[in-house]
């Protein structure tokens, strides 16, 4: 194998796989989960955010009514999938459980037991290279009920406080007469929000205490993200399939601001997932070293800043 792969213990969560290249490390829980815990340069700082105190948690009557009086799902940090569109309860599977992993031809595959009620069963690889500072990430999901679903696969990174959100605006089209942007907004964010920069070309958003939560989605047909934080730039890539029906009016992909946290969700299209039938969602994210972005830039200063990164 190209990579090295072992386990190790992290923090206060226990035992993690850690895949390292030349380059980057990631880690990987498997007492629970499983969740992307870190992943930075080697000797790096951690570009994900990780909820060491585990207050993120949620233990409502209606998923405790659903999945059982101690159920409680915690969002540990790092990256996860889930089902889309986003439903409670059926999104905060109490994932608390061990995980499977096997060895792949330049990777590992990560099985958490099936999810009871939902009859789902999710599971994601991690693929990496010997040589290269990116990973790609293949989250599945598998209808295990005796009906139907319609469904979407979310790929959800929560990253480190203190970063800026750069995300870009579709491009024009020959179809002049036509929209192409699509910008949905949740009843408790605002487009007054000080935290949030909509331009022609790129839209900025900064994760920073402010005391309020931001969640938007958008349209993102050029199929990428990016995240600038600690003279590093992580970058979430994906395809966006169009002609094909999004969750949350048309999202390709969404975003979540807090004070703790930043929070990049990636969507695949919606899919009639028929009994035994499983749908696949591949994400990859590149780190680049790189300065930080700063807001209230001029946009040809971001697009020098993009096209620095060679996206």
């Amino acid at each position: 194998m190209s990579i090295d792969v072992k386990e190790v213990e992290y923090s206060n969560y226990g035992r993690c796989l850690r895949i390292s290249n030349h380059f980057i490390d990631v880690l990987v829980t498997i007492d629970f989960g499983p969740r992307i815990a870190r992943i930075g340069f080697l000797d790096g700082p951690n570009l994900l955010y990780w909820d060491e105190e585990r207050s993120h948690v949620f233990a409502n009557e209606k998923l405790k009514a659903y999945y059982g009086p101690k159920a409680a799902f915690y969002e540990y940090g790092g990256h996860r999938i889930c089902p889309a569109p986003d439903r409670m309860p059926q999104s905060y599977y109490p994932d608390n459980e061990p995980v499977v992993y096997g060895l792949l031809n330049g990777g590992v595959s990560f099985t958490p037991p099936q999810q009871k009620k939902n009859d789902l069963q999710l599971s994601f690889d991690v693929m990496m290279g010997a040589d290269a500072s990116d990973l790609m990430i293949v989250n599945k999901l598998r209808n295990c009920s005796h009906e139907k679903k319609r469904l979407s696969l979310c790929g959800s990174t929560m990253l480190a406080p203190g970063g800026i959100v750069v995300i870009p605006q579709n491009v024009g089209s020959e179809e002049k007469h036509m929209p192409n942007r699509n910008f949905s907004l949740w009843p408790f964010s605002s487009f007054r929000d000080e935290r949030l920069s909509l331009g022609d070309k790129y839209i900025l958003v900064r994760q920073s205490l402010y005391g309020k939560n931001l969640k938007f989605g958008v349209n993102d047909l050029q199929g990428w993200v990016g995240y600038s934080n600690h003279g590093c730039t992580l970058v979430k890539r994906f395809v966006h399939a169009v002609g094909q029906p999004y969750p949350d009016f048309g999202s390709s992909l969404e975003t979540y601001i807090c004070d703790d946290y930043a929070d990049l969700r990636t969507l695949s299209p919606l899919y009639t997932v028929e009994p035994g039938e499983g749908i696949r969602h591949v994400e990859n994210i590149a780190l680049f070293h790189s300065p930080d972005l700063q807001m209230n830039l001029p946009e040809a200063t971001v697009d020098d800043f993009v096209c620095h990164l060679g996206i």
